[in-house]
C-alpha cells in the first residue's frame, strides 16, 4: 500500500494569484513564481492554515536555512526565490522521515504499536468534545458525529495541529512544547502595499532564521543525530513515574518545530474510500481512527520557541510562552508582540527581523493566531493581522517605543474608566455584582482601533522625520474621550427605565467626564493640562 509522503506528494492546499486552487508538494512553493505565484494557504480550517504555515517554516528552517557555506542567501532568495528543483534537492534527504504510514518511522507518530482500542479520528481536532463530555452527554455546542473520516492530507494536518497546540488531555497526555494552544506571531508582507510582491514563499521565508542563529535558540545544537530533531525516529522518550522531562539540553533547537508530546499512531490499514469530512475531497482513502497512549514526551524547562512571544516569569525570570486569552486580540497587545521590555519578549523571528533591519522600506505586518484554551476545552480560535513598523536602534527607536506605549497605556486606563462608569450606571451596588463585564473594555478597544493604527503610522513617520509628536498625543486624548462617552451613552443611557435609573446614570456620566479630564491621562500622555480660567467652567464636551 502506498502511504502519503509529506515531502514528495501533493497534499498542501494553496491558492494562486489568479485564483486557481490546487494541492502542492512543499518543494513546489515557488512554482510559477513570476507568472502566477502561490499567494496563500487554502486550508479548510483556520487552525489548519496556521499549522501548515508553521510546518513549512519548520521545513525551510530545517532543510534550507540561510547559510553562506551552502550558498543560501536570505536576501537574494527573498527577491529571487529558488526553483522548485532546488527546493526538492534540499528537502529530499529528509523524505524518509516524513512518511505518514508504513513499517518504518511515521511522521509525528510513536514507533511502537500502542494497542488495539482506536479513538475516532475526530478526537484529533482540538475543539471536538472529549471522552468525558461524550460520556456525560454535555457536548451541547459542538456535537459528536460531524467528522468520521479524513483524507490522508487532512489527517496529517490534524496530527501536526494537535502536536503543535496540544492542550492538557488527562493524566499523562502531555501539552505541546509551548503549552496548550500557544500564540504564534509571524512576519508577513502587506499584499496591498507597493514594492515587494506578497507571496506565500516570501511570507514563509521572512520567518526563517540564518543557520548561525540556531546556536542562540534554546536547545542543544551539539546533538546532531536526526532523532534529536525528529523525535519519531527513535523510541519515544516517555515521561511516566520516575522518568525525566525533556529539557532544552536533551534535544536539538530544531525539535521546537517538530515537538511530539502525544503518543499517537494513525489507523491506516484497509482504508475505505469516500468523501473527506473536512476538505470534501472525493474518492479518497478515509482515516477513521487512531490509537494513543499517555506519558509521551514531557517538555520541561525554559524552552523559548522562535515563533511565539514570551513573558518573563516573575519568580524565576524564565521565558514563558504567551497564550491567547478570553476577549481575543486588540491593539493593546501590539507592543507585547513587537517591543522587548523588562517583562516581555516578542517572538525571536520578530526580534531578529527588527534588530537586523531586514526590509526597512517594505510594509510589513504581524500575523498572530492561536487557541484560547481552558485546560482541555477550546474556548475560541483567535487570529488577527496588525501593522509592523521597524525602527533602527538608538534614540529614534526609544522615542517611537515610548510614544506607542503611552498611547496604549492611555487607552487601557480609559477603557477601565468607561467599564467602571457603565457598571455604576447599570447597578445600584456595582461592587456586589458578579459576572464578567470585560466585554465593555473590548468594545472600547474595537471602537478606537482604527484611530490607534492611524496614529501609529503617523508616529512612526514623525519619529523618522524628527518632528514633534505632541499633537498626535493630543489627538489621541480627544479620540479616547469621544469614544468613551459615545460608548457610555450607547450602553448605559439607552437602557434607562425610570427616574432612579436616570439619576444614577447621570451621576456615573459626570464621574466619567471628570476622570476623562483628570490629571491621570495627561500624565500618561506627557501632556500639559490646560489651566482653567477663573469664572469659567471646565470644558466637558469631547
Amino acid at each position: 500500500m502506498s502511504y502519503l509522503n509529506l515531502i514528495n506528494d501533493r497534499w498542501i492546499p494553496v491558492r494562486r494569484k489568479q485564483g486557481g486552487r490546487e494541492l502542492i508538494a512543499p518543494w513546489a512553493l515557488t512554482d510559477q513564481h513570476h507568472t502566477d505565484p502561490i499567494v496563500a494557504l487554502d486550508a479548510p480550517r483556520a487552525d489548519f492554515k496556521g499549522a501548515l504555515a508553521q510546518f513549512l517554516i519548520g521545513l525551510l528552517q530545517t532543510a534550507a536555512a540561510p547559510d553562506e557555506d551552502r550558498g543560501i542567501d536570505w536576501q537574494a532568495w527573498l527577491a529571487e526565490p529558488p526553483s522548485p528543483e532546488q527546493l526538492r534537492d534540499l528537502f529530499g534527504p529528509f523524505g524518509d522521515y516524513f512518511n505518514l504510514g508504513g513499517d518504518g518511522p511515521r511522521f509525528l507518530q510513536d514507533r511502537e504499536p500502542l494497542g488495539d482500542e482506536a479513538k475516532p479520528i475526530s478526537a484529533l481536532l482540538i475543539e471536538i468534545p472529549g471522552a468525558n463530555s461524550l460520556r456525560n452527554n454535555t457536548d451541547h455546542f459542538i456535537k459528536r458525529g460531524g467528522v468520521n473520516g479524513l483524507c490522508p492530507a487532512c489527517a496529517a494536518t490534524a496530527l501536526f495541529t494537535l502536536q503543535t497546540n496540544a492542550p492538557s488531555g488527562g493524566a499523562g497526555h502531555r501539552t505541546s512544547l509551548r503549552g496548550g494552544g500557544p500564540l504564534t506571531t509571524l512576519v508577513v508582507l502587506d499584499p496591498k502595499a507597493e514594492g515587494l510582491e506578497a507571496t506565500l514563499w516570501r511570507d514563509l521565508w521572512l520567518n526563517v532564521l540564518p543557520a548561525e542563529e540556531l546556536s542562540r535558540l534554546t536547545g542543544n545544537a551539539r546533538l546532531t543525530k536526526p532523532e534529536a530533531i525528529f523525535p519519531w525516529l527513535a523510541p519515544t522518550r516517555t515521561s511516566g513515574k520516575g522518568e525525566p522531562d525533556t529539557l532544552p539540553q536533551d534535544a536539538h533547537p530544531l525539535q521546537m518545530y517538530w515537538g511530539m508530546p502525544r503518543r499517537i499512531r494513525l489507523a491506516l490499514d484497509d482504508l475505505p474510500e469516500g468523501e473527506c469530512d473536512i476538505c470534501a475531497a472525493q474518492r479518497v482513502p478515509l482515516v477513521s481512527g487512531y490509537v494513543t497512549k499517555n506519558y509521551g514526551v514531557n517538555y520541561g524547562g525554559a524552552w523559548e520557541h522562535p515563533l511565539s512571544p514570551h513573558y518573563l516569569d516573575e519568580k524565576t525570570g524564565a521565558p514563558m510562552p504567551t497564550h491567547a486569552q478570553p476577549g481575543g486580540f486588540s491593539y493593546r497587545h501590539w507592543s507585547h508582540w513587537v517591543v522587548s521590555s523588562d517583562t516581555r519578549k516578542p517572538a525571536h523571528v520578530v526580534t531578529y527581523f527588527d534588530v537586523n533591519n531586514r526590509l526597512q522600506d517594505a510594509q510589513l505586518r504581524i500575523w498572530a493566531f492561536g487557541y484560547d484554551m481552558d485546560n482541555m476545552k477550546a474556548r475560541a480560535w483567535y487570529e488577527t493581522i496588525v501593522p509592523l513598523y521597524l525602527m533602527p536602534s538608538g534614540e529614534p527607536r526609544e522615542r517611537f517605543v515610548k510614544q506607542v506605549n503611552n498611547l496604549i497605556e492611555a487607552a487601557v486606563q480609559t477603557a477601565g474608566y468607561v467599564q467602571g462608569a457603565i457598571k455604576d450606571a447599570w447597578f445600584r451596588r456595582p461592587g456586589d455584582v458578579r459576572g464578567d463585564t470585560a466585554f465593555l473594555r473590548g468594545a472600547f478597544f474595537e471602537r478606537t482601533e482604527a484611530a490607534f493604527y492611524g496614529l501609529l503610522r503617523e508616529s512612526h513617520e514623525a519619529v523618522q522625520n524628527g518632528t514633534d509628536e505632541t499633537a498626535l498625543r493630543e489627538q489621541w486624548l480627544w479620540s479616547l474621550r469621544k469614544e468613551a462617552e459615545a460608548l457610555f451613552v450607547e450602553r448605559a443611557e439607552n437602557g434607562a427605565l425610570d427616574e432612579g435609573d436616570l439619576a444614577r446614570i447621570a451621576r456615573a456620566h459626570v464621574d466619567l467626564r471628570k476622570k476623562l479630564r483628570g490629571n491621570k491621562l495627561y500624565e500618561i500622555l506627557h501632556l500639559t493640562k490646560p489651566k482653567k480660567e477663573k469664572g469659567t467652567k471646565e470644558e466637558v464636551t469631547p
